[in-house]
């Protein structure tokens, strides 16, 4: 077993959201070729070295934000002097300067200041719409040919994982100006979920969850049949909190049961791209909820309580159905485990209002991106220092030694001094299905960082330490990553078509648009407002902007197929 001191719960969740993960195994050869160098922005035709050394070495310029108050440093380190840049200078021959370094709430303002006076580095992270600037205003190099020939294997199937959905956002007419800074985590892992308390439906002799036709009768049933059998109706039916589409709570996975995708651009039967909220399955799928709030299915009170209220009406053993998201076992339903030892809980995939399986609406895979200043004289770096950070960090084993680049009981975690931070989507799915397998083996002995963490806890929970639910909640064989991985196997999930930066009115008239989008449908749902409400707030959204919006996404689509 790996040498590591044993994270608490708060690290766990950490694992699980910034993922400073080593899941794959490999040789750990350093590159000592001497790479080809591209001068004057000239690129080699022949394939180069990814992990080639420069020599002589050279200097590359960038920028850093992604640092808070809280960021430690290891043995004496600094954001400039560092693990990382160590292994830069001695094993590749290059080294990286910090230009200037602020706080990552302090990122974006410092970061219009440069490139409005041009002062850009030679390479920064950057959203899409300070991307989509630079490369109007001619600063960004092409990178299509430079991935081509520098990437390594590992990053380039890493930027498939989402079957090149971040990079189709980071092209503009063809040309490659970014590279997406992947979301560990993400992709088909931010698809939603059922959290159902299965003690109550044994209880209640409730079948489990395969239709929408269920939900309604469990969320009933919960709300009306007293499952905690104290003879109050003091029970919930299914959770909703007041965002209606974020956290625990949210109702986005009921609306993809219908085929409804809020907040989401899809095809039309003709092609073209459609706003996923004004489209007639929304209507039926808000109907229902309507339904059920007028039961006293939903609470009452739903469009003042944020997601955290209903985590605590779960801990409490009040709350036993609603819709959530991989993580939610570990911070949320832990909690009514400590208070209730007997409770038990299990995630489910979303269900359809057909026989058809549900869809769910996934996440972007990427939000920001790596860019390289036109005109640098070796584009390819950046590239090269993605390809070290993956072969340092996720491709090498270091069990049974210490991982160098691994938090420790400070909380400092030398991994992410890193300045071009590339992480696999599916860390944590490849972790699962690691654990799966050495538990059916009998033995966990030989697994990386993070699956030798949660192997040791999940024996440790199966012996009897039942503090540690929250292991099985999330990587136990029932657990949310099972639902992961069956979407993941049935190639359930899709992304939103438009993939571009916002556009001018998007930027001028969302944000009002989606104020009255979360109004109309909460008071439809309250029954404040008749079903046929819906029309008229569809009406008033194309007329208020969204038919131009849809026509500039449009636009963009139609030139970046």
């Amino acid at each position: 077993m790996m040498n590591y001191r044993k994270p608490g719960i708060l690290t766990l969740i950490l694992m699980l959201t910034a993922a400073l993960a080593l899941s794959a195994c490999s040789s750990s050869g350093d590159g000592t070729n001497t790479a080809e160098q591209p001068g004057d922005n000239q690129t080699p035709a022949a394939p180069a070295d990814p992990l080639g050394k420069y020599d002589p070495p050279i200097e590359v310029t960038t920028v850093r934000g992604d640092i808070n108050q809280g960021f430690k440093y290891k043995n004496g380190d600094t954001i400039d002097n560092n693990i990382w840049t160590r292994i830069f200078e001695e094993q590749y021959g290059i080294k990286v300067k910090n230009n200037w370094t602020v706080d990552e709430s302090q990122y974006r303002q410092k970061l219009n200041v440069s490139i409005a006076s041009g002062d850009i580095p030679d390479f920064l992270m950057v959203n899409k719409e300070e991307m989509m600037r630079l490369n109007d205003a001619g600063q960004l190099e092409d990178l299509t040919t430079i991935l081509e020939q520098y990437g390594s294997p590992y990053l380039k199937d890493l930027l498939q994982q989402d079957n090149g959905v971040a990079l189709k956002a980071a092209t503009v007419e063809g040309k490659l100006v970014g590279i997406p800074k992947m979301q560990v985590n993400g992709g088909i892992s931010t698809g939603e979920m059922l959290w159902v308390r299965t003690d109550w439906l044994k209880k209640l002799n409730l079948p489990e969850p395969k239709t929408i036709d269920d939900v309604v009768r469990i969320a009933t049933a919960f709300a009306k049949e007293d499952p905690d059998g104290n003879g109050k109706a003091d029970t919930r039916g299914l959770g909703v909190n007041n965002t209606l589409f974020q956290m625990h709570g949210t109702v986005k996975g009921f609306f993809n049961g219908y085929k409804a995708y809020p907040d989401f651009w899809i095809k039309d039967a003709s092609g073209s791209l459609v706003f996923g909220t004004i489209q007639p399955e929304m209507k039926a799928a808000l109907e229902q909820l309507a339904k059920l709030y007028a039961d006293g299915i939903i609470d009452q009170e739903f469009a003042v309580k944020p997601w955290d209220k209903l985590a605590e009406e779960i801990a409490a053993g009040k709350l036993g159905l609603a819709y959530g998201t991989v993580s939610d076992g570990g911070h949320i339903h832990s909690k009514n485990i400590d208070n209730e030892p007997d409770a038990t809980w299990r995630p489910y995939p979303i269900v359809s209002v057909d026989d058809s399986p549900a869809v769910p609406q996934l996440q972007d895979t990427a939000t920001n991106f790596y860019v390289v200043k036109k005109g640098t004289k070796n584009p390819e770096a950046m590239i090269k220092i993605a390809n070290i950070y993956l072969k340092h960090y996720y491709e090498t084993n270091y069990a049974p030694e210490p991982n160098p680049f691994i938090s420790d009981s400070d909380g400092v975690f030398p991994g992410k001094y890193h300045p071009v931070q590339i992480d696999p989507l599916n860390v944590n799915l490849e972790a699962y299905k690691q654990v799966q397998e050495a538990r059916e083996k009998g033995d966990g002995s030989m697994l990386g960082f993070p699956a030798s963490v949660h192997f040791e806890r999940l024996t440790q929970y199966e012996e009897g330490d039942k503090k540690l639910w929250f292991a099985t909640a999330v990587f136990g064989p029932e657990g949310s990553y099972s639902i992961i991985d069956y979407y993941n196997n049935k190639n359930l999930g899709i992304y939103s078509e438009f993939q571009g930066a916002a556009t001018p009115t998007m930027s001028q008239k969302m944000s009002s648009l989606k104020k009255m989008q979360d109004e109309a449908f909460t008071k439809i749902i309250m029954g404040q407002s008749p079903i046929s409400a819906f029309d008229k707030f569809v009406e008033d959204w194309k007329k208020l902007g969204g038919d131009r919006i849809t026509e500039e996404v449009n636009e963009w689509y139609s030139q970046n197929q």
